[in-house]
């Protein structure tokens, strides 16, 4: 495993054409380690750099980390310092926060956080940042649920003035700040762009009034275009051009041709789609204090996940594509790392999908 490790940054880093405006990320990452795997904390973050920097290697555009709190599987906690390994060891890509739980964080250091990590990447950062909804994380830092809202608007206007690095004041209903001032600046001018999550439609018209991108399940497509249907109308509402905003949509994906796909991939995807079921059971809290996820039905997980050989996976992502590909900055984020799922596995995964998938969304 070494030496593979050891020479995928000396491959030639393959470019894709722009025949359909779509920019392929890979993640979302979340370092999650299940109950019984020989896998340690230290192998999981390790190899999810060399993921990453395979990644770039390969011609994919982005990598995406995602956060949560408490979880006896480790989901990952903390974004910006994984996002700036990420920018130590790549040069081009991309590094997107998918999401940040914006009212567990004190703005101000998130907006110096996220400025560090913008300056190390050199204006590769995308801010994703959401509301956040898990009872047990708002408890566990004492934040009221009910101020998710107010926290999460006006933690954005206070990013978007720290990061001007002229000194401010701020007077909101949950923070107040008097004359400070937040440096270094980013290295991108007006800091990294802010995407918002969100799935309500009161929600995804505020992101587009509020942000500048948009980033949600790339679920089926009919279920998709409502949702930015109302994101272009709040932006429309503040005289922003919606084509001009960036889309983040997220895809579970894995591609095989040594073996039915499905089945390399099944256990880490029940996982990782059973932990949010759990936590909605009460998993991961003072009175339950251990995760068995709960996968949905074999089914609903089949028709989440596109999986198959190559041409197989074209055919169930170049729809999305094809519907929203008129976007200005449309990212289409492929999951292809699962939990307990190891690096030989994954990162073939990664680089069939860099060869023979990506050509076939991008329109090479």
């Amino acid at each position: 495993m070494r030496h593979r490790r050891a020479g995928f940054e000396h491959r030639p880093k393959r470019q894709y054409g722009s025949a359909v405006s779509v920019r392929i990320g890979l993640g979302l990452f979340t370092g999650q380690v299940p109950a019984g795997s020989e896998r340690t904390f230290a192998r999981e973050y390790r190899e999810t750099l060399d993921l990453v920097r395979l990644a770039e290697a390969v011609g994919f555009d982005s990598a995406w980390v995602s956060e949560h709190h408490g979880a006896s599987d480790g989901y990952l906690p903390s974004l910006l310092p994984m996002l700036a390994a990420f920018a130590a060891v790549t040069e081009r890509i991309r590094l997107g926060a998918g999401i940040v739980l914006a009212p567990l964080h004190d703005p101000l250091r998130l907006a110096e956080d996220a400025a560090v990590v913008d300056q190390l990447s050199e204006g590769r950062l995308i801010l994703g940042l959401g509301i956040g909804w898990r009872e047990e994380e708002f408890r566990m830092f004492g934040v009221p649920r009910s101020e998710r809202l107010t926290r999460t608007t006006e933690t954005i206007e206070i990013l978007r003035r720290a990061w001007t690095g002229r000194r401010f004041s701020f007077q909101g209903r949950r923070y107040r700040y008097d004359r400070v001032k937040v440096t270094p600046p980013p290295a991108r001018a007006g800091g990294p762009p802010i995407y918002l999550g969100g799935y309500a439609e009161r929600a995804v018209r505020r992101a587009g009034r509020l942000a500048d991108g948009y980033i949600t399940d790339a679920d089926a497509i009919e279920e998709v275009r409502p949702l930015l249907a109302s994101f272009d109308e709040g932006a429309r509402e503040v005289g922003k051009d919606p084509h001009a905003l960036g889309i983040a949509l997220l895809q579970n994906a894995f591609v095989s041709r040594d073996g039915d796909a499905w089945q390399i991939a099944r256990a880490g995807i029940a996982h990782q789609l059973g932990t949010y079921s759990a936590w909605d059971a009460g998993a991961d809290t003072p009175e339950h204090d251990e995760l068995e996820p709960i996968p949905p039905d074999e089914a609903t997980m089949r028709r989440w996940t596109a999986a198959g050989t190559p041409a197989e996976v074209v055919r169930g992502l170049r729809p999305l594509v094809e519907a929203f590909g008129d976007r200005s900055e449309l990212h289409l984020i492929v999951r292809l790392h699962y939990p307990g799922m190891d690096f030989e596995t994954a990162s073939r995964a990664v680089e069939l999908f860099a060869e023979e998938v990506a050509p076939g969304l991008k329109g090479d």
